[in-house]
């Protein structure tokens, strides 16, 4: 890959593949709405090679003036409309937005399109969350019961990203509805990868509703206390923390790392990846990680390892198919991570 464009690409995890890519030697084009991103303009200062252009990717004529300007090989696709989305309408524009990149990249003849997706897809379905589950619709919860932690409109809207990208890794054809011979199949120019990863810490990381971000964000004394701090829902974090034991967390450059990878391999042998830094998901282990990472901190956690579960349930989600196909595993240990994140905390606003 010579140039690849990053839709997204000053978000969280858009930013770390920016870099990730930048540093493979690929010249990267990031996206943003915001002529005044402040990680835009770090990323495009930071002499890598990394480029801003400010497009409205729900506008389809900015889109096709963009690929026409740069013509990129491939596409990494990390927009994440609907977790900042209050209404339906906004939540819906991640499919304009998605609809109009694959198919200008289709059109301008980028070879590749990776889709940075999430485990939410298998919401509602009972471990294993492995690659080769199929989904199949979720229907109402019988009255007095919800369906979990997750939210409905989060999960399809995860499932509806997938389906509409793996809809381009074939040719166009049409059904038995329309007449034989009437339609003529368009030819598969686009290959589609799409990667599921688990929540997220590390460099960019701004919602602070996971336990170790937040938790980081307290060693690297940028938070007074942990104890009492709101996770996702307004749930109180020490609470939250063994509420999630069993979900993995990744720290946001291996995610990264996997993108780069996925973008840049000769072949990709599969459609669908986990991807997964492998670390423990037991709450009092990632605890006692963070505080060898910052003994400094403890005082200011308010809360030792002894007051966390040392289990957790295993729901089958690794990075196998990935290891397999690329013979990738992370560089991080859980307490290398952390040391990376809040030394990078101690530099950076974000």
């Amino acid at each position: 890959m010579k140039k690849v464009c990053v839709a997204g690409g000053t978000g969280m995890l858009g930013a770390a593949t920016a870099r990730a890519l930048a540093g493979t030697g690929v010249a990267v084009v990031v996206t943003s709405l915001d002529p005044d991103d402040d990680v835009g303009r770090a990323l495009t200062s930071q002499g890598h090679g990394i480029q801003l252009e400010v497009v409205d990717l729900a506008d389809l004529h900015q889109v096709e003036a963009l690929f026409s300007a740069h013509r990129f090989d491939g596409v990494v696709f990390t927009v994440q409309t609907h977790q900042a989305a209050r209404t339906r309408d906004a939540s819906n524009r991640i499919y304009s937005i998605l609809l109009n990149v694959l198919e200008t990249a289709r059109k301008t003849g980028a070879e590749r399109a990776v889709v940075g997706s999430s485990m939410a897809v298998y919401g509602g379905l009972n471990p294993p969350y492995d690659e080769n589950v199929t989904f199949p619709p979720i229907i109402d919860a019988p009255p007095g019961q919800d369906h979990g932690i997750l939210l409905e409109s989060e999960v399809m809207t995860k499932r509806i990203v997938e389906l509409i990208a793996l809809d381009y890794a074939h040719p166009f054809k049409m059904g038995l509805s329309v007449p034989a011979g009437t339609v003529k199949p368009e030819p598969h120019e686009l290959e589609v990868v799409v990667l599921r990863a688990p929540m997220m810490f590390g460099p960019g990381y701004r919602a602070l509703g996971s336990p170790l971000g937040l938790a980081a964000h307290v060693a690297a004394g940028r938070l007074d206390g942990f104890r009492g701090c709101e996770a996702y829902g307004g749930v109180p974090i020490e609470k939250a923390w063994p509420a999630l034991a069993g979900v993995p967390t990744n720290y946001v450059k291996d995610n990264a790392a996997c993108i780069a990878l996925a973008m840049t391999a000769a072949s990709v042998p599969h459609r669908v990846y986990n991807v997964s830094s492998g670390f423990t998901t037991s709450p009092r282990a990632q605890l006692e990680a963070l505080l060898r990472a910052a003994p400094e901190c403890a005082e200011r956690m308010g809360i030792t390892p002894n007051e966390l579960p040392c289990d957790a349930p295993d729901v089958g989600f690794n990075g196998a198919r990935f290891a397999a196909d690329f013979g990738w595993t992370s560089p991080f240990s859980l307490e290398s991570a952390l040391v990376d994140y809040i030394a990078w905390l101690g530099e950076h606003p974000y």
